[in-house]
C-alpha cells in the first residue's frame, strides 16, 4: 500500500475541492483506533480524551477536507486525533486516498488577554458566588487552571509553615493536567486571607483550619456531589463488565470531568454577566492566569520560575503565556543599560 499521509502536504500537490471524501469513517475503523489506543497503552485520561473527539469525528461517517480542516484548527490535541486515525490505517492496512491533503493555514495566536491586578480583584468582588475561586486562581503559584482551582481543599495549604512566618508565602499541593501532584507558592495576601475567613467561621482548631474536621473541607464543590456523580458512573462501569464490548471507564476521572464541565459553565456565565463593568469586553477565566504570570515576569521574576509555577513540561509553553509589549522590552533596556 502507498504510505499517503494527510499532513504537511505541500499546498502545490493538492488538486482536490473542498468537500471532497478524505476516508470512509466506519465502525471497524473506530473500533481499531480503541484497540490503536489501547497497545499504545496511554493513560486512562489520555483515552477518555481521544475517545471523546474520535466519538465527535465519527457521528460525520465521512472525513471530508471540510471536517479535517475544522478538527485541525481547533489545536494541537486535535491534530494529535486526526493523526491517530491515519496511523491507525497504516497500521491495519486500511486504504485511504492517494491524494494528499491541504494543511489548513495556521491562525495567528492572539495575544493572552491580560488583566491588571485591581481588575481581577474587581471581578473578584462583582462575581456571585465564586469571587473567592477568581482570587485563589491568581494569587497560588503563577495563576492556575480552572480544572485545579475548583476542587482546592483546606487541607491542601500548608498552614504549620506558613503560621511560623504570617508574612511570608505559604504553600498549597496542587493536582494539575496529567495527575501531576506539586506544592505552588501561595501568595500572602491570599493566605491571610483563607485564614480570616476560617476564623471568622470557627472553622480553626489548634491553629490550623478545618483540622480534624469532619465537615466538607472543599472551597468550591460540595464532596457529596462528587460522590453522587461517582457512583452513576459505577454503575455504568458495571454495566460494560456485563458488556465486553464496552470500554471500562475511570470512575474518579470521570466524576471530576463532569464537576469541571458544570462548574465552568456556572463560572463562565457568571463572568459574561460582569463584562459591562469592563467595557464589554469577554472575560476568560483561563485570562487570570495568563496575568498572574505576565505580572510575575514584569515584576523581575525569573522565566524558568515561572515555568515551574505554572507547571509546564516546557518552557516554550510557558512563553505562549506571557503577553509582554514590545513598549515593555525597550523601558527594561533602557533601565537595564542606563541609557540617558
Amino acid at each position: 500500500m502507498e504510505n499517503n499521509v494527510l499532513f504537511d502536504a505541500p499546498e502545490e500537490e493538492i488538486s482536490e475541492p473542498d468537500g471532497k471524501l478524505l476516508l470512509e469513517l466506519t465502525p471497524e475503523l473506530y473500533d481499531n483506533c480503541l484497540e490503536y489506543l489501547r497497545q499504545r497503552k496511554c493513560s486512562e485520561k489520555t483515552r477518555l480524551l481521544y475517545t471523546k473527539e474520535l466519538d465527535n469525528i465519527f457521528k460525520s461517517k465521512t472525513l471530508t477536507q471540510t471536517l479535517y480542516n475544522r478538527v485541525y484548527s481547533k489545536g494541537n490535541y486535535y491534530k494529535s486525533v486526526l493523526r491517530l486515525i491515519l496511523e491507525v490505517c497504516n497500521y491495519f492496512e486500511i486504504p485511504f486516498p492517494k491524494y494528499k491533503v491541504i494543511t489548513p493555514i495556521k491562525k495567528r495566536r492572539p495575544n493572552p488577554q491580560v488583566w491588571r491586578e485591581t481588575d481581577i480583584l474587581r471581578m473578584a468582588s462583582n462575581i456571585e458566588y465564586h469571587g473567592l475561586l477568581i482570587e485563589c486562581a491568581y494569587y497560588i503559584g503563577a495563576g492556575l487552571r480552572f480544572s485545579s482551582a475548583i476542587f482546592i481543599k483546606w487541607e491542601d495549604f500548608h498552614w504549620e509553615d506558613w503560621l511560623q512566618d504570617k508574612a511570608k508565602t505559604g504553600k498549597c499541593d496542587i493536582l494539575a493536567k496529567g495527575s501531576k501532584e506539586k506544592p505552588l507558592l501561595v501568595d500572602p495576601i491570599l493566605m491571610n486571607k483563607l485564614y480570616k475567613i476560617a476564623i471568622d467561621k470557627g472553622k480553626v482548631f489548634q491553629g490550623i483550619p478545618y483540622k480534624n474536621s469532619s465537615e466538607d473541607t472543599y472551597f468550591f464543590i460540595r464532596e457529596n456531589d462528587l460522590k453522587e456523580i461517582e457512583a452513576g458512573y459505577r454503575k455504568e462501569n458495571f454495566q460494560s463488565v456485563l458488556d465486553s464490548n464496552k470500554e471500562q471507564i475511570n470512575v474518579r476521572d470521570r466524576a471530576r470531568l463532569e464537576i469541571i464541565r458544570k462548574k465552568h459553565y456556572l463560572v463562565d456565565y457568571q463572568l459574561r454577566k460582569i463584562s459591562g463593568l469592563f467595557n464589554g469586553k469577554r472575560i476568560k477565566f483561563h485570562s487570570i492566569r495568563h496575568s498572574r504570570a505576565t505580572h510575575l515576569l514584569k515584576r523581575g521574576f525569573k522565566l524558568l520560575t515561572i515555568k515551574e509555577q505554572l507547571m509546564h513540561n516546557s518552557i516554550a509553553t510557558t512563553e505562549i503565556y506571557l503577553n509582554l509589549e514590545n513598549r515593555d522590552v525597550e523601558d527594561e533596556f533602557n533601565e537595564k543599560l542606563n541609557f540617558q
